[in-house]
């Protein structure tokens, strides 16, 4: 996988991210909050935080997963609510997500693998058919800027356009 992309989604989920976890930052204290990302046709995609001993308690852990755990973690999550759900292991911190300053502090902790697996999920979730592991940034760039263009009223044109020009600087 083109390694500018992986950066560019990063740093993009961690921007969205970071707007939750400064809003969490009012309710002092806050230690277990979600971001939800999308909510389509019964299909859910979220982003939680929550402390160790809380993802504990979850039922079937598998020690594999379990190994994973910092005191706070962020977990990536996409159910139908019904028949089950996939959860992601997007990272984690011995402090809580709240002491992150900035989205780009974020992306440190974030976990490679499963964050492009859970965004994956995200966009086939969202109807986005990019299959950003097959292709190279200048390809990635051409399918978001045609995804983009393809679901935006043009309302929204001018907002989309300043997001393009963040990937291509």
């Amino acid at each position: 996988m083109d390694e500018k992309i992986v950066q560019d989604l990063r740093l993009a989920f961690a921007c969205d991210l970071y707007e939750t976890i400064k809003a969490a930052r009012k309710n002092h204290g806050e230690t277990v909050f979600r971001h939800t990302m999308a909510d389509e046709d019964g299909q859910m995609v979220f982003a939680s935080v929550f402390p160790k001993k809380d993802i504990m308690e979850f039922p079937d852990m598998t020690d594999e997963f379990a190994a994973k755990l910092k005191t706070f973690n962020l977990l990536g999550v996409v159910t139908d609510g019904e028949s089950g759900l996939d959860m992601f292991f997007l990272g984690g911190m011995n402090k809580p997500f709240t002491s992150v300053t900035d989205a780009v502090g974020l992306t440190k902790c974030l976990e490679e693998d499963s964050l492009m697996s859970f965004l994956q999920l995200y966009f086939k979730v969202k109807g986005v058919m990019i299959d950003f592991t097959q292709m190279n940034y200048d390809e990635f760039l051409k399918a978001v800027e045609s995804e983009v263009f393809s679901n935006t009223s043009f309302s929204k044109m001018q907002d989309a356009e300043s997001i393009l020009e963040m990937f291509k600087n």
